[in-house]
Parts: structure tokens; sequence; C-alpha cells
């Protein structure tokens, strides 16, 4: 499904990641970079994405297709809240969040839900990804490579790879 907007409760995913929460003890601004750029990897189908960190910060990136904010004085899931509250079309929204209660309100007001674990461990917008490491990792017949030395003019070498002249 298409999204018009995605809702990431920044920080409810970013700790699941362990690196970012490891990175998140020493340096949280680029934890937090680490985590949209993450997030910009995955962006297909899934509309402006907004992250929604708690309190107060330093622009840590965005785009045309994302956007990165603080929640300032209310907390990131009374933000998203009441974003949800002020949507036209929140059955159009996809929140992301492991809370229980963003989660029980986004599904009264009909978004779409995943939680921080099902989105990080989401591949399903990485088809081509598995599809071509499929490819690259799968065992090859001998008949294979047998068509590809004759493609390349060259003569089966035996197993051991000599070339026969011992």
């Amino acid at each position: 499904m298409e999204y018009k907007r995605t809702y990431i409760d920044g920080y409810n995913v970013l700790l699941k990641i362990s690196r970012l929460q490891r990175l998140m003890k020493s340096n949280s601004d680029a934890a937090r970079r680490g985590l949209v750029e993450f997030v910009r990897r995955r962006n297909r189908d899934k509309g402006h994405v907004v992250i929604v960190f708690d309190g107060h910060g330093d622009t840590v990136g965005g785009g045309s297709a994302l956007t990165v904010v603080f929640s300032l004085t209310r907390t990131a899931d009374d933000w998203i809240r009441y974003q949800l509250e002020q949507d036209s079309h929140p059955r159009m929204c996809l929140v992301v969040s492991s809370d229980n209660e963003v989660r029980a309100h986004a599904a009264s007001c009909g978004a779409r839900l995943l939680s921080a674990q099902e989105f990080i461990t989401d591949r399903s917008s990485e088809k081509s990804d598995a599809v071509e490491m499929h490819l690259k990792t799968r065992a090859v017949s001998d008949s294979e490579v047998r068509y590809w030395l004759r493609e390349f003019g060259q003569e089966h070498r035996g197993e051991d790879g000599g070339d026969g002249n011992g």
C-alpha cells in the first residue's frame, strides 16, 4: 500500500537498532542522523515521512520526502497523536511506534501500524535487493560453469584448478 504520510516515533525506533543505541550514548546527533539515513533507504511507498524526536535538538537532515521534527514542549507521542487528529485522511497514514498508547490512538483514527521492530526488519521494500543477493550467493551448477567456460572460450581445467599439464 502507498501511504500519504508516515509518522515515525524517532527514539522508539532508534533504540531498537543496536548500533544506533550504542552510538546514542556518546553522540546523540550522529545516532539521529543514522536513523534518518536508515529511514531514507527504506522510504519506498511510505509517502512523506516525518521522524519525530522528543524534546529539542539540532536539525539532522531531511529533504523533500522526509522531515525531522522535535516535539519541543510535548512528547513525540503527543505530537504524533495530534497530527493524526488534524490529518484529513488518517487512513492513508502509517504510524511506526511500539508505544501502546500511540498505536491504540492511531488504530482508532484508522491509520496503519508497524511496530518499531517490524519497521526495522521489514524487507518488503527491498525485494530487488533480496533477488540480487540470492543470485550472488546461490550455488552454481557444473553445467552453468561449463556453459560460461565455453562462452568465454576457455576449456574446462579439471577439479584441481590446474591446466592438466601436471
